[in-house]
């Protein structure tokens, strides 16, 4: 045996590294206990809501989760399909571009039950290069978005992971126990490239999370609400609140709303003067072209008014919710 073979796989270690700090450790076979696994636990996933990072999840949409309002799909996403189905390309690709490395998928949901935070690793390394193992996150990412989210510098030499992948990969090396984590975003063009980046593992943020989990925690088993992201949370505020009861909210005590439909009005207002001008430039336009499908201006840039052909079809019967504000009487 060589010297820098290690005696116990990543995985191995992990599982005894757990089991010290007092961590829970559940296989998953399927997906459906592990979403009921889940639901119990801020994931490592979602938890950079609470911090204020996470680019796709909110703090309400959270609380809305776990307290029952909504239920977590157990139906792919295209994103999410495409992640399953491209983790085992990763994985065999993070063993050729680090022969070094001994690597072992995740196969387990790793649970710290007294905090309720919970975590599910893509894949464990030993580095025989530095002490312990490590976790590694896989993520599925298209070139463009690599540049404009990943990249830190203009000439895109220098790589970061967003915040919220950022948080996921400290949870998950802290419930496992992993000395240290970094990120491997598959990056799928025209090639397959996936730059390993490497992940601090800073104590104080783990220290707020748990004082932001403890409190998220609270406001669920209160039912008490959060303030929605109203920039963000108007689908899911939409899907909660799909269907109305019949009566009346008296909310005359409120004096912000007032405020709000006030400068509704004023925007509105903006909007129309805006459009009722874009329509008289797109009438002149109009007005030149006649006939003629395209038109090339001085400055070369070209303008075309061509004729398109649409199939009918019939709009199924739908129900929805309308917004309506009424002058006061």
């Amino acid at each position: 045996m060589n010297a820098s073979t290690p005696i116990l796989s990543a995985e191995a270690l992990s599982a005894i590294a757990s089991k010290q700090r007092g961590i829970d450790r559940y296989p998953v076979t399927n997906r459906e206990s592990w979403l009921a696994r889940r639901q119990q636990d801020v994931t490592a996933s979602a938890a950079g809501a609470l911090l204020g990072v996470h680019e796709y999840q909110t703090v309400y949409g959270l609380w809305a989760l776990k307290s029952g309002l909504l239920t977590e799909d157990v139906e792919e996403t295209p994103p999410m399909r495409r992640g399953r189905l491209l983790e085992p390309v990763a994985l065999q690709l993070l063993r050729e571009e680090r022969p070094t490395w001994s690597i072992d998928p995740g196969r387990h949901y790793f649970r710290h039950a007294a905090d309720r935070i919970g975590a599910t690793p893509d894949a464990f390394a030993i580095d025989p290069a530095r002490p312990g193992f490590g976790i590694v996150q896989f993520k599925t990412v298209e070139p463009s978005i690599f540049r404009r989210k990943w990249c830190s510098d203009e000439d895109h030499g220098a790589t970061e992971p967003p915040l919220w992948i950022v948080v996921q990969a400290i949870i998950e090396a802290e419930l496992t126990g992993a000395s240290w984590a970094c990120v491997a975003p598959l990056v799928v063009g025209f090639g397959l490239d996936l730059p390993v980046i490497e992940v601090p593992i800073h104590a104080g943020i783990m220290d707020r999370l748990r004082d932001e989990v403890a409190a998220f925690w609270r406001m669920v088993e209160s039912k008490t609400p959060p303030d929605p992201d109203y920039g963000r949370d108007g689908e899911l505020l939409a899907k909660i609140y799909a269907d109305d009861d019949g009566t009346e909210i008296d909310l005359s005590n409120d004096n912000h709303l007032p405020i709000l439909i006030d400068e509704r009005d004023r925007l509105k207002s903006e909007i129309k003067t805006s459009e009722d001008r874009c329509k008289e430039i797109e009438t002149e336009f109009k007005a030149k072209l006649g006939t003629h499908a395209t038109a090339i201006l001085s400055d070369r840039r070209r303008v075309s008014w061509k004729t398109q052909h649409r199939k009918g079809y019939t709009v199924e019967p739908t129900s929805f919710r309308v917004l309506r504000f009424a002058k006061a009487k």
